[in-house]
């Protein structure tokens, strides 16, 4: 891929002049590539057309004999509730929308944060923010080359106006692509591995808890069960029940302390449940004896993303370690991030680097898990975390994965994890290494 630099121009182009596609926007004239200083040149009504600014740098490739440039990647979310205005109206994480909109900007994409409700697909035109310096400023754009969904939780993935947009996007296929469609649910995730016969031996035994007799039924055959809600996220409402010496022992999360009631029977176990689940729907799993750092269980959290050439690869996995005496792993929970190395070596004695060793085994299996649930779920996923517990026994269990990852704290996982997917949404728009490189000296 080549690049060049925007240069806004009124003055008369001399040279030669081309047609130039930006998202589903084109321009029949005013655009010059000048070979000597690296810079495309544009008109203001161009300009206009493409949604570029003077001085922004764009990657640059041929392709049936016109030139692209980007790609436009459109990251979708949703309004707030009310009327506020402005970019401060759009739900989800600004940090997320910043870092990701820098890296597009470094690689050569066309980044913009935009609201399902601002889409105008008549006119094939869309209201997004770009970061300019600082500052978040409204810009409009033509419809993207790819839409990556970030739509931040489940109630919204279903509105109207992200169900409308969605269904549209759909219909410009493959114009227009979009990747990680939708939530994953943890019942029909549990379903399409148990039922893979490569990968039901890697995931706890899980039912649907309809009543009590789920709950002591699984407890008595495995003498430990976590109740999960079905479709919450980073840990909340989530118990745990021990079956020791006769008694139910169930365990949650109360402010920021966790509290460990024994109850004498299962009328009194299920009395409590009821009192400080959730609601919606719960699952029942099998507890897992977990290996334990330092005195308290952790699990590995992998993130497995597509690359520029449209593969499956590990962008990195880090540990979460439980606090002492917790029962979740999740950061919000009080746990905390250890390296893998350092956890490894210290847990069972092995180096990360073993040609054979756990690392490796978790790597191998979260990219089977990757590859099994994108041929279930359907439409294009481009990443997704996963949480892999080991056991005492060096067993591994994968317990979740989220269609839409949460961010890795961990430096070098979460530059990689970038870059991953500014170049799998190249591929999307459909450059390819090494192929339709154009004279423009960068």
């Amino acid at each position: 891929m080549n690049f060049a630099r925007v240069v806004v121009t009124d003055a008369p182009q001399r040279g030669q002049l081309t047609g130039l596609r930006g998202g589903l926007a084109c321009t029949a004239g005013g655009i010059l590539l000048g070979a000597k200083d690296g810079a495309i040149r544009v008109t203001g009504p161009a300009a206009g057309i493409l949604g570029l600014r003077p001085a922004q740098r764009v990657g640059m490739w041929q392709e049936h004999g016109s030139v692209r440039i980007g790609p436009y990647v459109g990251i979708m979310t949703n309004k707030r509730p009310g009327s506020v205005p402005g970019f401060a109206g759009l739900r989800g994480r600004r940090e997320n929308y910043t870092a990701l909109t820098r890296m597009a900007r470094q690689m050569g994409a066309v980044a913009f944060v935009f609201a399902a409700e601002d889409v105008d697909f008549r006119r094939r035109r869309v209201q997004g923010y770009t970061l300019r310096g600082c500052k978040w400023v409204l810009t409009e754009f033509p419809l993207p080359d790819v839409v990556y969904n970030r739509v931040p939780d489940r109630k919204s993935e279903v509105s109207l106006p992200v169900v409308k947009v969605k269904r549209q996007i759909g219909q410009l296929h493959p114009t227009v692509k979009l990747f990680n469609p939708q939530f994953f649910s943890k019942w029909r995730l549990y379903r399409q591995l148990a039922g893979n016969p490569e990968l039901r031996q890697y995931v706890p035994e899980t039912r649907i808890c309809r009543g009590p007799a789920d709950i002591i039924t699984l407890l008595h055959k495995h003498g430990m069960v976590y109740l999960k809600p079905k479709d919450t996220f980073a840990g909340r409402g989530i118990m745990r029940v021990l079956l020791r010496q006769g008694k139910y022992v169930l365990s949650y999360k109360q402010g920021r302390l966790y509290r460990h009631e024994s109850h004498a029977d299962g009328v009194a176990l299920t009395r409590a449940f009821t009192a400080r689940r959730c609601s919606g729907v719960y699952l029942v799993q099998q507890g897992l004896y977990l290996a334990k750092f330092r005195g308290a269980i952790f699990d590995v959290r992998v993130l497995v993303q597509k690359n520029g050439r449209g593969q499956w690869e590990v962008t990195g996995m880090g540990v979460r370690v439980a606090a002492r005496g917790g029962i979740t792993t999740h950061v919000p929970n009080g746990g905390y991030i250890a390296p893998m190395e350092e956890v490894i070596t210290e847990v069972f004695g092995e180096s990360a680097a073993h040609p054979h060793g756990l690392c490796l085994e978790v790597r191998q299996l979260a990219l089977k898990v990757a590859t099994a649930v994108e041929h279930d779920v359907g439409g294009v996923l481009g990443e997704m975390s996963m949480d892999i517990g080991i056991t005492t026994e060096k067993q591994c269990y994968v317990f979740e994965a989220n269609a839409k990852p949460m961010k890795f704290d961990e430096p070098t996982i979460r530059v990689t994890s970038l870059r991953r997917i500014v170049a799998f949404s190249r591929y999307l728009a459909g450059y390819r290494d090494g192929g339709g490189e154009i004279s423009v000296n960068t």
